[in-house]
């Protein structure tokens, strides 16, 4: 279950997931960059066995905020949960995400962005990453740029909005 909220973030009402990619009821979800200590980021292949956008590349780690969850507990969460790093991740800001279809689902998010520092090797969930790699700043304007269906799309839009702030 998460929270369905309007553009202004106030909860509406609690729905399943599912609901929500069926109907594209707007949701909560966060993304943590993770950056090493050579500023490079952290990108992760979603895993092929994903029901959304399998095997295309995102933000070091992305997630749903779980109804009546607060999205900083959402973002340690998850951080850990996809890549076995234990942290506490710096909230950078919010985006609206409008609509994104894919195989008969609408997804439709307020992420919260974060940012979190570590050398610690990430230690992958097979079930939701199929792999990673680091990326220079340069790198990943240059994957913007050229992505053909490479990166998430959601991912383009909160990666431009986070170099703006390098």
């Amino acid at each position: 279950m998460v929270d369905v909220v309007d553009e202004l973030d106030n909860i509406l009402y609690r729905a399943s997931l599912r609901d929500c990619k069926a109907r594209g009821l707007l949701h909560r979800a966060v993304a943590v960059f993770l950056l090493n200590s050579s500023g490079e980021i952290l990108l992760q292949q979603r895993s092929l066995s994903d029901d959304w956008l399998p095997g295309r590349w995102t933000i070091s780690t992305t997630g749903h905020v779980r109804a009546g969850e607060n999205p900083s507990d959402a973002s340690v969460r998850e951080l850990k949960e996809e890549l076995g790093i234990a942290g506490v991740p710096t909230l950078l800001f919010k985006q609206l995400v409008p609509k994104i279809e894919s195989l008969g689902q609408i997804e439709r998010e307020l992420t919260y962005v974060y940012e979190v520092r570590s050398d610690l090797e990430p230690k992958i969930n097979p079930i939701e990453v199929a792999k990673v790699r680091f990326e220079s700043v340069g790198e990943s304007r240059r994957l913007i740029s050229s992505s053909k269906g490479d990166l998430t799309p959601d991912s383009i839009l909160i990666l431009e909005k986070y170099l703006q702030l390098e």
